[in-house]
């Protein structure tokens, strides 16, 4: 077994803790051309790999597992400095004896060293990011050398993925149906043009990693790819009110306390499903543990939600979830789209919304009130304001005007002048 390095500033979570965010991994010679790198991100930290290639002209790097900040190591996903160390010598044993090169370099093998790395960042999109993957990308370019992908190969699968049919749900063992485009509608164009454009940014995000971890020499070919230009126009749907209540009044019992929970915290469904009731806080407000974007956050409850939180947790233990069906059992994935649609045909709201338009319409709510965008991001869990702007910001026009007009100061107020207004004429 190799010797382990020791060095002050990684070898525990405390001194790593102290370590200041940085692009670049603080860097430390564990062995001769291999180097230990640790990268500290909001998220927790990341260990990655540092080798001399076989013919000693460059580096190649590779991250290797999650480092132990905020949970025990496993020595496999999650790893100690120590553990790190083991991982980045057998990383490098690859690389100087061929094995890590010794395959043609294609999109499939891209794809999977993007998905190790994805996954091991631990983000919640994961599988979906795989089906995407599976479904759009790899039929097309799965045994394609990426060295041999070109701009015109890139723009033409770009160009038919935004003239392609909507795929329908279909269910398991079934024939792919197709959401056939009789009208020639303008907002289905527009839709497509959007799938097509966060498909894109998959590729892309794919060969990106393939560039910088030395699989490819050059990005120039997916560099000039650009997304389809003014197709991201965010058209939200929530309710009002008046909806919300004839909602409420229209689900089954079970899933009325679900709906109910949506409308007080604006989270999502996998969220609200997973709750448990020491979630539920001291300081009246509900804890997500892990939101999409990895990070937890707390949710304010108003005097409603706290009074709503109290009535359905009394008498349950704290390790018992909060929302359950009427059996008992958990809500899981997909099992809110038929009692919702039920709900919407006899309250009559058309068409159908989705679960996650409940979240749109706590949001929406607390935008019409003049609630800041810093805070509805924070409560929805949004990493920066850009994509709360983008839904919520046409929403506050009232707030902006008169914000302005209570705070912008009358300049002319002092100044004195022989202006005159002009008198009204009287009818003769």
């Amino acid at each position: 077994m190799a010797r382990l390095v020791r060095d002050s500033r990684l070898e525990s979570r405390e001194a790593r803790s102290r370590l200041k965010s940085r692009k670049e991994p603080y860097w430390k010679l564990i062995s001769e051309g291999i180097h230990l790198g640790y990268y500290r991100g909001d998220r927790g930290g990341m260990w990655h790999a540092r080798v001399r290639s076989a013919n000693g002209e460059r580096y190649v790097k590779s991250a290797i597992g999650k480092a132990d900040d905020y949970a025990h190591a496993d020595g496999e996903t999650t790893l100690s400095f120590s553990q790190a160390q083991e991982q980045a010598r057998k990383f490098a044993h690859k690389v100087i004896h061929g094995e890590h090169h010794n395959k043609p370099y294609t999109v499939f093998l891209a794809s999977e060293e993007y998905l190790a790395d994805f996954k091991i960042n631990g983000k919640k999109s994961y599988y979906t990011t795989k089906t995407q993957i599976n479904v759009h990308i790899l039929p097309i370019f799965r045994d394609e050398l990426v060295s041999n992908l070109t701009f015109n190969k890139l723009n033409a699968w770009k160009n038919k993925l935004a003239t392609t049919d909507k795929r329908a749900r279909t269910g398991i063992g079934e024939d792919q149906q197709y959401i056939e485009n009789k009208n020639d509608d303008p907002e289905y164009q527009r839709k497509r043009r959007a799938t097509a454009n966060r498909i894109i940014t998959t590729l892309k995000a794919i060969l990106n990693h393939a560039f910088k971890t030395d699989r490819v020499k050059s990005n120039e070919a997916w560099q000039k790819l650009k997304p389809f230009k003014n197709v991201s126009e965010p058209k939200i749907r929530f309710l009002d009110e008046k909806d919300s209540l004839r909602l409420l009044n229209a689900c089954e019992s079970d899933f009325r306390l679900l709906v109910r929970g949506a409308l007080l915290t604006g989270a999502r469904y996998g969220e609200l499903t997973t709750l448990k009731v020491s979630d539920f806080t001291d300081t009246q407000t509900i804890y997500i543990h892990q939101s999409k974007s990895g990070k937890p956050r707390h949710i304010p409850l108003n005097e409603e939600g706290i009074k709503f939180f109290n009535q359905i947790t009394t008498g349950k233990k704290s390790h018992e979830l909060i929302f359950t069906r009427a059996n008992g059992s958990q809500w899981k994935k997909n099992y809110q789209i038929r009692p919702l649609i039920a709900a919407c045909t006899i309250a009559e709201i058309k068409p159908t919304i989705t679960f996650h338009d409940l979240r749109h319409t706590y949001a929406s709510a607390l935008a019409m009130r003049g609630v800041p965008l810093q805070v509805i991001a924070a409560v929805l869990g949004h990493s920066d304001t850009r994509i709360t702007h983008k839904h919520y910001a046409h929403l506050m026009p009232s707030y902006i005007a008169d914000v302005i007009r209570q705070n912008l100061p009358n300049f002319g107020k002092t100044e004195k002048t022989n202006v005159m207004p002009m008198k009204k004429e009287t009818a003769s």
